[in-house]
């Protein structure tokens, strides 16, 4: 009877730690959509409002997903006193934000993206950030076709491994 009830609840562990990575790999997807919307928001500010950076930060920061919302906050307080162009100022931010899980050659996107802040007139800036929208799209798009796929993986992996080991144990 003990060895029922722990072979269930090895099972069960099991499948949870399964969802658990399912859950996190649609977390992604939902990140990237996230950064997506930041940029179309950014894309407004700088073609209609014509807004400064600063307050353009500010207002994306009170409307945005997080983590970008909190990563705005924070390029909102320390703007003022910084000393390094706004390009590097952006870089830093990105390379110090922990609460990212972006992989790398998304971290390498968004720092891209503040890259030619204040350098670029309007329209450059707008075209640029139409660049960087249709790369966001692509990872979007190559994330969600990996998704499904992702998440069977994990399900029947953790299953697998759930029943591994408990014939293991038995």
């Amino acid at each position: 009877m003990l060895k029922l009830a722990g072979s269930f609840l090895v099972i069960v562990v099991s499948l949870l730690y399964g969802w658990k990575v399912k859950e996190e790999l649609k977390a992604h997807v939902d990140q990237l959509v996230g950064m997506k919307e930041m940029l179309l928001m950014l894309q407004g500010e700088i073609s209609y409002a014509r807004t400064p950076l600063k307050e353009a930060f500010w207002q994306m920061s009170s409307q945005g997903k997080e983590p970008f919302a909190a990563f705005l906050k924070k390029a909102v307080e320390e703007i003022d006193g910084n000393e390094e162009s706004i390009g590097k100022f952006w870089g830093r931010l990105v390379e110090e934000a922990e609460n990212f899980s972006f992989s790398q050659e998304e971290k390498e996107l968004l720092k891209r993206v503040g890259e030619n802040f204040g350098y670029l007139d309007t329209q450059m800036q707008l075209k640029n950030l139409e660049l960087y929208l249709g790369q966001v799209d692509v990872l979007i798009r190559k994330a969600q076709k990996e998704l499904k796929d992702r998440q069977k993986v994990a399900s029947v992996v953790s299953l697998m491994c759930g029943l591994f080991l408990v014939i293991l144990l038995i």
